[in-house]
């Protein structure tokens, strides 16, 4: 395999996928049928061989992005910068630096991207700057659909990507002509005229439940009758790996250092597999999912760094997963260790945000004039994500929701064969090979 076919998948979304952390945890179901809390580990290597003797060599797993003469390579470039800031900023946020944490990018953009269209002034400047990369809205349209186009004609892995706007009828008409028009056109979105009331609140629960195939069965607990609207996005996942993990090969009650320097024992999975990456900081691997246009990535510290430690270090480098991925692929063959897991995130994004520059759109300077007419000025009143990932030896299953809510009047604050164990704090994802994108990142940190 090439050096550039050796980029880490990123998590996804769609996607999935890197936003901020609220205070709630993941909670992670291992194989021993425990429940624990997944926190931001890093991943070490070990001495232990496994004995799967075939080796994953997909034919081609580029993770490059495009060439350089393809007008999407700056987009991709863009966007995977904003996708790890936001994963970033996520983590710093976290109130419990032990907690694991998961987010869609790909999801929290494509969902403002939405609202972008309605943005005008230093609010779109601001969501232009810090959510699209400095891509401007326009191209964002563009972008965004290819994307979702590419995955929703995928014909070897499962993956939906839906949007909405839901807006309360007793305090606007409509939504603009103009936006109506290209968030349809791009993003393929419902525009959805209702009452809020509670069977409001349950028909859009049941649209995010159904277009995760059930994986985040609730995104709103209430609906507030001063809201003026939702936008919202659903993204799911489900993919068999190239080369499936042998379960005779996994170790049952494996050690996992947790973050806090306890050990969890976890099911871990193992295989050998081809091409992998390593530097003086950060070592890890990708693995193809059947379709070879997606992986997924796993990355731990060579240094003892947590995840939030090691993201902060790629940007005081000015370097990203994607570029790690590329500039550090080695030709060769890994034993790889993966943990089995399943994980439930969910966060109010609006402290991550403001942290990555987007302030005017949550207060009521906010310009968003072009969404819809209103007696009083629109502004984001809150921004909901949720994710769940789970990882098993036949594929991975992952979803993402994201929901921002709109109101109006006065503010409202709230070579060698190498040995590569997760077997201590990692950060992982689903990456998307040809566009050099995290579509989903989380981290591990514990298995209390």
């Amino acid at each position: 395999m090439k050096k550039k076919n050796l980029l880490l998948s990123a998590a996804l979304i769609s996607a999935l996928m890197l936003s901020s952390c609220g205070s709630k945890t993941g909670t992670t179901t291992t194989n021993s049928n425990e429940t624990t809390t997944i926190t931001n580990e890093t991943t070490t290597i070990t001495n232990e061989t496994p004995t799967n003797s075939n080796p994953e060599t997909p034919s081609n797993t580029s993770t490059n992005p495009e060439e350089p003469n393809n007008p999407d390579l700056v987009a991709s470039t863009s966007l995977s910068n904003s996708f790890n800031n936001i994963f970033y900023k996520t983590l710093e946020n976290e109130v419990d630096k032990n907690n694991n944490v998961l987010v869609s990018p790909f999801s929290i953009v494509m969902d403002f991207g939405m609202l972008e269209n309605g943005a005008k002034g230093s609010t779109k400047e601001q969501m232009e700057t810090y959510l699209n990369g400095g891509m401007s809205v326009e191209d964002l349209n563009e972008y965004m659909k290819t994307l979702k186009d590419k995955m929703m004609n995928s014909k070897e892995l499962e993956w939906n990507v839906a949007n909405s706007i839901w807006f309360n009828e007793s305090q606007i008409s409509d939504v603009s002509n103009d936006v109506k028009e290209i968030v349809k056109k791009y993003y393929d979105s419902e525009i959805n005229k209702r009452p809020y009331n509670n069977d409001t609140l349950e028909e859009i629960n049941n649209w995010v439940k159904k277009n995760t195939n059930d994986m985040i069965p609730v995104i709103l607990d209430k609906l507030n009758p001063s809201d003026v609207m939702h936008l919202i996005n659903a993204v799911a996942f489900e993919g068999d790996w190239y080369v499936k993990f042998d379960e005779h090969d996994t170790t049952k009650n494996a050690p996992f250092k947790n973050l806090d320097g306890s050990t969890t024992n976890v099911d871990m999975l193992h295989s050998m597999n081809a091409g992998y990456f390593s530097s003086n900081d950060y070592i890890g691997f990708t693995k193809a999912f059947a379709d070879q246009n997606y992986s997924f990535f796993a990355m731990k510290s060579q240094k003892g760094l947590s995840p939030l430690e090691m993201m902060k270090k790629m940007k005081d480098d000015n370097e990203d997963i994607s570029t790690i991925m590329t500039k550090y692929g080695i030709d060769g063959m890994a034993n790889i260790g993966l943990p089995k897991f399943e994980l439930d995130y969910d966060t109010v994004l609006n402290k991550t945000l403001a942290d990555l520059g987007v302030t005017n759109a949550f207060s009521p300077s906010a310009d968003f004039s072009v969404l819809a007419n209103t007696n009083e000025p629109l502004y984001i009143s809150k921004v909901i994500h949720k994710t769940h990932f789970e990882l098993s030896e036949t594929g991975v299953k992952a979803a993402a929701a994201t929901s921002i809510a709109m109101t109006k009047g006065a503010m409202i604050k709230p070579k060698l064969d190498v040995e590569i164990n997760m077997d201590e704090p990692f950060i992982y994802g689903i990456y998307d090979n040809k566009n050099g994108l995290p579509i989903f990142i989380g981290c591990i940190n514990n298995f209390k």
